[in-house]
């Protein structure tokens, strides 16, 4: 319902002027969310960053996070989670449910925008032994066809070589929505170079 108006997956020039002098929350505590806390924080009235863990320190870099803390306008809630938004029948947002994980409280926070920087975790446990991942779990590309039809592994190819993987999932990707894009964008030539060997054996 918010998606499109005040639900955000990457946080850019736009959005930040769409933010000026608004309350908003985001989610995720990784670097990618970090710099996003610092880039829009200049922008907006007050911003909520809801962590899962017990801290920023696992996951961030200590510069982000001595940056972030030496910001007024920048509230961070451990151990919690969004479970609920809250906007008008136009679907704007307007307030976000936030439960603290530790204590079962739960609390109202005025939000026009969320940001969403999450995922950091691949959902690649069912491919084990299908597809080639790494010690992470996020799949292998570039290794080139298991049958030999391709002359040189393409870049976004997995170890089978008519399937591709772009995005988070992908091993060496940049963990961003914008990149995810890009990748999509760019498999599709990839993908012509698959079906065109075929086509001429």
């Amino acid at each position: 319902m918010f998606e499109g108006d005040s639900v955000h997956y990457w946080a850019s020039p736009v959005e930040a002027k769409l933010c000026g002098g608004e309350e908003i929350v985001l989610v995720g505590a990784g670097n990618s969310a970090g710099q996003a806390v610092v880039f829009l924080a200049p922008y907006i009235k007050r911003l909520t960053m809801i962590v899962r863990g017990a801290g920023l320190e696992a996951s961030m870099s200590r510069y982000l996070i001595d940056r972030i803390r030496s910001l007024d306008n920048v509230d961070i809630r451990v151990r919690s989670e969004i479970i609920e938004l809250h906007g008008d029948r136009a679907g704007v947002l307007e307030q976000a449910t936030v439960r603290d994980n530790a204590s079962g409280a739960i609390s109202q926070l005025p939000a026009r925008h969320v940001f969403m920087f999450i995922g950091a975790e691949p959902n690649t446990a069912w491919l084990n032994g299908c597809l080639a991942l790494d010690n992470k779990g996020y799949i292998l590309t570039g290794l080139g066809p298991a049958d030999a039809q391709m002359p040189a592994p393409l870049p976004l190819q997995t170890s089978l070589s008519r399937v591709f993987a772009i995005g988070d999932v992908r091993s060496g990707s940049t963990k961003r929505v914008a990149s995810a894009v890009g990748e999509g964008a760019a498999v599709v030539a990839q993908i012509h170079s698959i079906l065109g060997a075929a086509t001429m054996t």
